[in-house]
């Protein structure tokens, strides 16, 4: 193997671990998927380290996947540049709201900015992959005190065995989200649905067959 045969070959592996397309990944970076292609084609790429232009943009495109920039800037053959260096944990931020109500339609579903959290907070907080952690914004009073309405919760997507109690974000039968906390039901398949404002939204037993779990609940950031 060649070097222009490891440098695109290192790439392609640094594009599969972040679970990424071609064309998703060069859209990232604002390239056609034939520009960025070339860095992946030892035919095309002819040796030598990978440039430190692209390894900028490379490294930008991939941190929302958990990727760090240091494996990156590694194939340049230079220290990663200070200014690169990771300072934060970075999840992505949807234009999406959960109703703690009576239900949300979502229209769409596409990252709109990434909320930063202090190095380490993220493993201290969850064991999941940064990519399978979203964080969405809650409407309504259902779920008071525990969340309130304009607060925002982040959720692990690979988290939605309703065997567990706790908050979820589910669709009920429709394409609205609810957050709502999932317990125990009477019956074999099914859960109860519970707002925690139980004095004005009370609890319901639904079937497991009519419930998609969206992820788990696992931080909340609010007003104070």
């Amino acid at each position: 193997m060649n070097d222009a045969d490891d440098i695109t070959a290192q790439v392609k592996a640094l594009r599969e671990r972040a679970g990424l397309s071609v064309r998703k990944l060069a859209t990232r970076m604002g390239k056609s998927s034939s520009g960025y292609s070339h860095y992946e084609s030892p035919d095309r790429f002819k040796g030598g380290p990978l440039p430190v232009a692209f390894a900028r943009e490379l490294a930008a495109a991939l941190a929302p996947e958990g990727i760090p920039a240091g494996d990156v800037f590694r194939l340049t053959g230079l220290p990663i540049p200070v200014a690169e260096q990771t300072v934060a944990d970075l999840v992505n931020v949807y234009d999406v709201q959960a109703s703690a109500g009576n239900g949300v339609v979502v229209h769409d579903e596409q990252a709109v900015a990434q909320l930063a959290f202090p190095p380490g907070y993220l493993a201290r907080l969850t064991s999941a992959n940064p990519r399978d952690l979203k964080i969405i914004s809650v409407k309504g009073d259902s779920m008071l005190p525990t969340l309130a309405d304009d607060d925002v919760v982040m959720l692990d997507i690979s988290k939605r065995d309703l065997s567990y109690d706790g908050l979820f974000v589910i669709r009920d039968g429709g394409d609205a989200l609810l957050v709502k906390r999932i317990g125990r039901a009477s019956q074999r398949g099914f859960v109860t649905i519970i707002s925690d404002n139980r004095n004005v939204y009370p609890s319901v037993e639904k079937s497991l067959q009519d419930i998609e779990v969206v992820g788990r609940v696992i931080w909340r950031g609010g007003k104070v």
